[in-house]
């Protein structure tokens, strides 16, 4: 499920130095970070097309809480560069995006893209970037934050707070503070990851968190598996409070699966709909029928990423429609949905 959250980003940027010359993410949330940068470049394909200058999206790069990583590295010229984080789909709860208004092309995996037009017609996702106005220096730095506003070394004890939970251990709060229930809970994993309980709070740990709330998520969720050769591009529907929810649009790769709901799945009902592009961008036709999959439910969906409440009035509100097909789950906290 998708959700923008209300964090911040910091700047700064250090005039030439010897010592280092990048442009650096740091994370002083919570979660843990995935990065990506756009911007303009010289010599660049647009599109496929050469240009003496073009955009390029790049990414991603994972960023822990509490550290830096860099970007790009050289000097920094003065100009805008465009960023965009997600955290990790190890958390649980909706992912938290770092987003503005600038679209870029990216995929799920590492990957360099040129050109930011036609992102889907392409095969790729798009992402809406923050735009920052750089400064000439050797080195820049643009900091992820959240609002209660942890220092680097609070977000490292805020991380593991909330890794810990995600690895089913118990904590009262997340609040970047090392006190005995965070200490506990520390030895407590330590001790079932088969390490020495030292209840210290480093990088080592942090990756075993990692590794440990990955393990988690692969047993709960709903996936959608691709079993065709093509492309497919999905949404789903789940209850939200009072209301339903539609989400998308997911990227399930030919003879691939992809998480559409994280964490354990409630009585329901849920819904989905998917439809088929080939290489060029166009939607697949079998048998003089598009290849697409769906069935009587209305939800409403846009073009771009979207988390949109309600299923009424999709037109008046400027949405499109689309009909989804409802998943009988049958009460499994884990299901996969195959897309054949």
């Amino acid at each position: 499920m998708l959700s923008v959250a209300l964090f911040f980003l910091t700047f700064s940027f250090f005039l030439p130095s010897p010592a280092s010359a990048d442009y650096k993410f740091c994370n002083a949330t919570s979660y843990v970070l995935q990065g990506a940068i756009g911007m303009e470049v010289a010599g660049a394909e647009a599109g496929g097309a050469a240009s003496d200058t073009a955009w390029q999206s790049q990414g991603w790069v994972k960023i822990a809480p509490g550290a830096c990583a860099p970007i790009l590295q050289g000097p920094v010229a003065k100009g805008n560069y465009y960023v965009f984080a997600r955290s990790i789909d190890a958390h649980q709860g909706a992912t938290k995006y770092f987003s503005g208004g600038a679209r870029f092309c990216t995929v799920p995996k590492d990957f360099t893209i040129a050109g930011r037009e036609n992102c889907a017609l392409r095969g790729y996702e798009s992402s809406d970037f923050i735009r920052v106005a750089t400064k000439a220096g050797d080195e820049w730095t643009t900091t992820f934050g959240e609002p209660r506003n942890y220092s680097l070394e609070q977000a490292q004890v805020a991380g593991a707070q909330r890794l810990l939970r995600d690895n089913g251990l118990r904590l009262p709060k997340i609040d970047g503070y090392a006190a005995k229930n965070t200490l506990r809970a520390v030895m407590a994993f330590q001790r079932a990851d088969g390490r020495q309980a030292t209840g210290e709070i480093d990088s080592g740990l942090i990756d075993a968190l990692i590794a440990g709330a990955e393990r988690e998520q692969a047993k709960f969720g709903l996936n959608l598996c691709n079993k065709t050769q093509y492309l497919a591009w999905a949404a789903v529907g789940f209850p939200a409070g009072d209301e339903d929810m539609s989400s998308g649009w997911i990227r399930v790769e030919p003879g691939q699966c992809a998480k559409a709901i994280k964490g354990k799945l409630g009585a329901g009902p849920y819904y989905f709909y998917a439809e088929a592009s080939d290489a060029k961008g166009a939607l697949v036709k079998q048998a003089g029928r598009i290849l697409l999959w769906s069935g009587s439910e209305t939800f409403c969906v846009k073009t771009t990423r979207f988390e949109i409440k309600g299923r009424d009035a999709c037109t008046a509100r400027g949405y499109d429609e689309r009909r989804f097909r409802r998943i009988d789950t049958s009460g499994k906290a884990l299901f996969n949905v195959p897309l054949e």
